[in-house]
Parts: C-alpha cells; structure tokens; sequence
C-alpha cells in the first residue's frame, strides 16, 4: 500500500500544521529525512529494470545510487533518469561486483535476463545486501533452491517480481476459492495466447556483439555461442540457453496464484507436449505447448500456450479460470469474474431413474476490477527491509511457483510424464530427469557456494 502523507499527519492542514511545518525537517515537509533513504542498486538496466526503476520512483525514500548493466547504453541512458530524478548521477558500471562492495547500499533490485537472476542475488546476499529479483528466480530448480539457502543464513530479505499477489483483486479472488465459494474446485486452466506466425522473430544470422556490450558477461553462465539479436535483448527468453519461453515468462505468473489459491506447493505429476509448429525463426522454446499437472488434493491444472492462434479463451488473452461444483472464477490482471453454475439432470440418468429434482446453486454473479500490483509490490519490499518481515512473495513462494515452469519445461523436452516429489524436489525414478534440475556452468561463471 502507497503512504498516504495526509491521512499519518492530519495536523498538515491546519494553521497551527503549516506553522510548524515552516520550520520542520524534511521528512515532515512531505520529503524524506537522509537517515529514512533506503539506497538501492539496479543490476540490469534494460526493459524491465526500467519499468521497475519507475515504480520505485514513485516512493520518496528510494534512491538508486549504482547502476550495472553490460550494455553501455542501457547503463548510460538509465542513469541520465536517475539523475534527472534524484538531482545526482549514480555511480555505473558493466560490472555488478563493485556496486556490492559499498557498505552504503542498503539492497539491490535485478532485472537482468533469467539465466542471470540466482547468481548477482547470492553475490549480493552475501555482501550483505538484500534483493528483489525479477521472476523466474531460476534458470532451474537448483538455483533456486541455492537462493532459498543463502536468504535464509544470512537472513535477508529476497522479495520477487511475481507482482500479483499484491493486487487487491488477485487476493480477494483467492480468498473466494479458498473459501469454498464455487464449491469444490477440482480444475484449474491457465493460458496465453496470440497470433504472431509465420514470421515471429524471423530468421536472424549471427553477427559481431556491438563494440558497447561485453557479450562474454551478458552470456555468463550459458554456453559460448556467437552472438544473434534473437537471442539477445527482449528476445532471449525464447531460448532454453537463457530462460523456459512462454512457459517461464508467463506461466509463472499464472501458476503462481493458482498454487495459492489451492494451497499446494507443487504437482504430484506432470506431463507436457507441443513444439515449434507454426512460427519460422530460430527460437529453440515451444511456440504451441500444453502442460497437464495433477496436484494431491485432486485439483487438475492445465497451462496452453499457443502462438499462431489468438482466440481468446472466454474473452481473455491470458488468464486463470478456477473451476469449481457451484461456479467458476475468471481472473486476469483487469479482474475478476465469478460465473454460478448450473446443474443439469441428463436424458440418460432421468431415463433410467426418472425425475429426481437437482440442487440449487445460490452463489451470485460478481465482477471486481483490478491492476497488476507493481505499485504495491514495490511498497511491500520497501517496507520489509524496515521491519524485516518475509515479503508477499518471499523467495520460498517464488521457487515453488517458478518450479511449475521448470517441471513443465523438463517434461516437454522428454515427452513423457514425470512424478515429482515436491518435498525433496527430485523426480521419482528417473535419472534423466533429475540431471535436468541443474545446468552445466561456464567456467568463470559458476553457481556460488552457499
């Protein structure tokens, strides 16, 4: 929740308030006292660091004093807004290291690509700084696991982008399944959707990495590779070297509300199918893929993915639709929906047994509007680093839902359904399987040692 200035100072606006005001630190001028700042550091200052650095403009006790990122321009133009904003320029770099070793930065905000989330948060843990990470947390089950384990020792705080769960809309529609209010529910459909074939990204070669960007970093952990613009900026989650495409993007997102709202953290089973079937360029991630999970409590949830089709599923480009006895919940970012059921008596049970009478479903059509939830989100990681609480969407969360994205994405690359034991998060029995919960690192680019 946004600090409402007037509602914790009610004198401001009366004359004895403006008189003391007249003479009052800054703090109480509506600014913020030095010893109230909260100095950050944005590791990864392209697309989504930028959109996030907006966010956290909005809260007064924000102040971003380092800036790394590995291409020149996203690290020179990010800090030409800071300065704007804050009247002093930042400190910027290619390299995120010597942002860690200033004992005046209190937490670090990464939005790097995904393959480069785990590795800048345990290096920032162990400096001593608290992060919020971008989602997915991981490139794969291991790393997030490593990130848990380091939040933990050293306890910090380690919020992630999963910003939803901090949305009114997305909280009150979870209370309502939670609740029993659509009855049992048993079937859960996650989705996106959208038209963007033949060409999709096109069919790019490789070329020299512009003279501005140190690629070697950029790639870091993933394997040489020449460089190519599709897997590059933006592009790159569309490659399993870097991220888990769609599935991972997206998918997380959605799952992970579903995982809360069905109180679960994580399937019993998986099984995935699909493939490259109606885009022509050279992404290696599914542009059609559909991922069955089946959860102990007898809840089935199913993530579609489709790119050469844009029908909306019940008017929805994405979205959550909950399925219970006595009705169904259709939730996006724009809100949500509760749809009442009706119960039937078919021709074949009232042929057979003959008109027994069918029960009444008294819920009522509801509709409540919503947003995406940055804007809270960022408030709540703000405020944990005061009082040292687990934020909404602590690490633990997180790893659990970006789990989901792994579990799908392993078992589409073996077309074959996988058992998971979600406490000791291996699958059961299969050792191919299991070798896909890590990655092989490049050298010099390492998982660090928790």
């Amino acid at each position: 929740m946004a600090i409402d200035h007037i509602s914790r100072r009610g004198f401001v606006g009366t004359t004895a308030g403006a008189a003391f005001l007249a003479g009052a630190p800054a703090a109480l001028k509506g600014g913020v006292a030095p010893a109230d700042k909260v100095r950050l550091g944005l590791i990864g200052a392209g697309s989504r660091g930028g959109q996030l650095l907006g966010t956290f403009f909005g809260f007064p006790e924000a102040e971003f004093v380092a800036v790394a990122d590995v291409d020149d321009k996203h690290a020179g133009e990010t800090a030409d807004r800071i300065e704007k904003q804050h009247g002093k320029r930042p400190e910027s770099a290619r390299d995120y290291h010597k942002m860690l070793d200033r004992k005046d930065i209190d937490a670090v905000v990464i939005a790097t690509p995904d393959h480069w989330h785990v590795i800048p948060s345990l290096h920032a843990i162990a400096a001593g700084k608290d992060v919020y990470v971008e989602k997915p947390i991981g490139h794969n089950v291991a790393e997030g696991r490593a990130l848990i384990e380091a939040t933990r020792k050293h306890n910090k705080v380690c919020a992630v982008g999963t910003q939803q769960r901090s949305s009114n809309h997305f909280q009150k529609a979870v209370q309502e399944v939670r609740s029993g209010k659509i009855g049992k529910v048993f079937w859960v459909q996650t989705w996106n959707f959208e038209n963007i074939s033949p060409m999709g990204m096109g069919m790019q070669p490789d070329e020299e990495a512009p003279s501005y960007v140190d690629y070697d970093m950029w790639l870091g952990p993933a394997p040489k590779k020449a460089f190519n613009k599709n897997r590059f900026h933006l592009l790159f989650r569309w490659f399993f070297d870097y991220a888990g495409g769609m599935m991972s993007d997206w998918g997380v997102h959605l799952n992970d509300i579903v995982l809360w709202a069905i109180d679960q953290k994580g399937p019993k089973s998986v099984f995935a199918t699909g493939g490259i079937m109606t885009t022509k360029d050279n992404r290696d991630t599914p542009d059609t893929l559909q991922v069955i999970y089946e959860f102990p409590n007898d809840v089935l949830l199913t993530y579609s993915m489709r790119k050469g089709n844009g029908l909306a599923l019940n008017g929805h480009e994405y979205g959550i639709l909950f399925c219970g006895t006595d009705g169904s919940l259709l939730l996006d970012r724009s809100g949500y929906d509760i749809i009442p059921d009706k119960i039937v008596e078919p021709y074949g049970i009232k042929a057979v047994y003959g008109e027994r009478g069918v029960r009444k479903i008294s819920i009522e059509p509801e509709r409540m509007k919503g947003d995406d939830g940055g804007t809270p989100h960022a408030r709540d990681f703000l405020d944990c680093l005061k009082s040292r609480k687990r934020p909404i969407c602590d690490i633990e969360i997180a790893h659990h839902s970006t789990n989901t994205c792994h579990l799908g994405n392993i078992a589409y690359k073996l077309k074959r359904k996988l058992e998971w034991d979600v406490n000791g998060e291996t699958f059961k029995n299969d050792r191919e399987a299991n070798a896909m919960l890590t990655r092989e690192y490049r050298k010099g680019y390492e998982l660090p040692k928790v």
